[in-house]
């Protein structure tokens, strides 16, 4: 046997048994460290995972290291939070003065985690460390990117820089590279101030905020330089000294804006202009339309597309809302106060098909398609005059005589509701012309059927108007099986228009 050999096995035995030997260079035992006295323990410094990295695997060692290589603890104490809210403690302790610990079961993909280390003797916890923060991955895929969810502070809250951040969790597997934040003091973000953090840090700070001005913020994850879509939006004011936002912190009283879309009624009969206009119309250009002038008995018109804009008109909306079946229409709980346009356009859908051909007669001096109203609110305003007129080129025919038999229901005829805006025609077809507009919600009295049932013969006692409808168009009240069959006159037969060039547009009652 090697003498070397030979000597290394006596000499580990005579060491177990009677530990008199020395052990050949560079395989003896360090000797333990004692251990430091309780009231000098000090503060570890983290090595591992560096400090906002993401780490590729869910079994993480966390790693630190002591200041002084004269003394240890017994042990560390180790507290790792998971995140958003980071109240959930899946840490731990070593026991033993090892300065390496992993958790008992894997992480979860997609979160952030936060750890500290404290030296520990007995039950007695040394200084703790610094906060270590690091990321699950894998890195988000930048085709996959989702919205965030915005956790504080909550929509129309106070806020103070002091105390509070702004805070939100990504919901997905996955980290993302970075995170935009977008503060500004409009809700459409007209003047934005852009926060790019390329990071996957999910809370911020924002600085030189305006005490009691509202913001509103929303946030986009980032793989790259890819961007995802936008969180909701919310706001908050600013309340360092808790006099803004009113008792107990509350937002301030929201302010409304509010009005109706009506028909503006104008009937003249076909033919020249009467000399002296009738009720509801003005003279303009040698013919007649509406005065813009609400009056009793003139209807709402239900189901027309309303935008709100902040600042200009030229902006993006920042809210929409359709009139009700009496034309009103309302945005409620308006928190960023200033100056606004109220706008409603009659070639775009859905508007389209239910106000052309007409024109606008309120507010004064619309052109156009477009009508637009101004409005400027502070907290509490409740604004419910902003309103719009619109006039129908068709309108009931004053005067003339229907074009089916005047023979009529007998007492209390049913009834017929419109469930949408629908023309009343000169016979019972989509060749007739149309003698008015009658909007969704209004009633009318039910005289005759044609023979197929599919068109109606009504009554409309707000504007005294006899004419055909679609049976399509709304519901009966009552039963129709008794009412007559009328049978209309000759069919229109097609002539040929000649063309002409097209002039600035006007609406004249009767003929178009």
């Amino acid at each position: 046997m090697n003498k070397k050999i030979v000597t290394i096995f006596i000499c580990f035995f005579t060491f177990v048994l009677l530990t008199g030997c020395t052990m050949p260079s560079g395989t003896a035992t360090p000797t333990p460290l004692p251990i430091c006295p309780t009231t000098d323990l000090q503060q570890v410094t983290l090595t591992s995972p560096a400090m906002v990295s993401i780490i590729d695997t869910l079994n993480p060692s966390l790693e630190w290291t002591y200041p002084t290589t004269e003394c240890t603890p017994e042990g560390y104490a180790i507290t790792l939070w998971e995140g958003p809210v980071l109240t959930t403690n899946l840490g731990g302790g070593t026991g033993n003065p090892s300065t390496i610990w992993g958790p008992g079961s894997p992480l979860q993909p997609g979160k952030q985690y936060r750890w500290r280390v404290a030296p520990i003797n007995g039950t007695t916890l040394g200084p703790a460390s610094t906060t270590g923060i690091f990321f699950t991955g894998p890195v988000c895929d930048p085709g996959a990117l989702v919205a965030p969810i915005l956790l504080e502070p909550a929509d129309g809250a106070s806020f103070n820089e002091a105390t509070d951040l702004l805070w939100w969790d990504y919901t997905a597997d996955c980290t993302p590279t970075g995170y935009r934040v977008d503060l500004a003091e409009d809700p459409a973000f007209a003047t934005v101030v852009i926060s790019e953090v390329d990071i996957p840090l999910t809370r911020m700070l924002p600085e030189a905020l305006t005490e009691c001005e509202i913001y509103y913020w929303r946030v986009a994850a980032k793989s790259g330089a890819t961007l995802g879509p936008f969180s909701e939006t919310r706001s908050f004011i600013r309340d360092a000294s808790g006099v803004c936002a009113g008792p107990g912190g509350s937002p301030p009283p929201s302010a409304s804006i509010g009005g109706i879309v009506w028909h503006d009624l104008c009937a003249v009969p076909d033919g020249p202009a009467p000399a002296i206009p009738p009720t509801g119309c003005v003279e303009e250009g040698g013919s007649l339309r509406a005065n813009g002038i609400r009056e009793p008995g003139e209807p709402g018109i239900a189901g027309v597309k309303v935008d709100l804009h902040f600042g200009g008109c030229a902006t993006e909306p920042v809210a929409s809302a359709l009139t009700n079946a009496d034309g009103q229409y309302l945005f409620d709980g308006i928190l960023a106060f200033g100056s606004y346009c109220v706008a409603v356009r009659a070639a775009t859908p859905p508007n389209d098909a239910i106000l052309i051909p007409g024109g606008w007669t309120y507010p004064p001096g619309t052109f156009g398609a477009d009508a637009f109203a101004n409005a400027t609110v502070d907290s509490g305003d409740i604004l419910n005059d902003r309103d719009f007129g619109w006039d129908y080129q068709f309108l009931p025919v004053a005067g003339a005589a229907p074009e089916a038999p005047t023979t009529v229901a007998a007492s209390e005829p049913p009834q017929f509701k419109f469930d949408k805006n629908a023309f009343c025609r000169k016979g019972p077809g989509t060749v007739y012309s149309e003698v008015t507009a009658i909007p969704a919600g209004d009633t009318v009295n039910v005289l005759g059927a044609s023979s197929d049932n599919l068109w109606l013969y009504i009554l409309w006692p707000k504007f005294n108007a006899q004419c055909w409808v679609a049976a399509s168009t709304g519901q009966p009240i009552g039963s129709l099986v008794n009412i007559p069959i009328f049978t209309p006159g000759p069919t229109p037969q097609p002539t040929a228009v000649p063309v002409k060039p097209s002039p600035t547009p006007t609406y004249q009652q009767g003929k178009p």
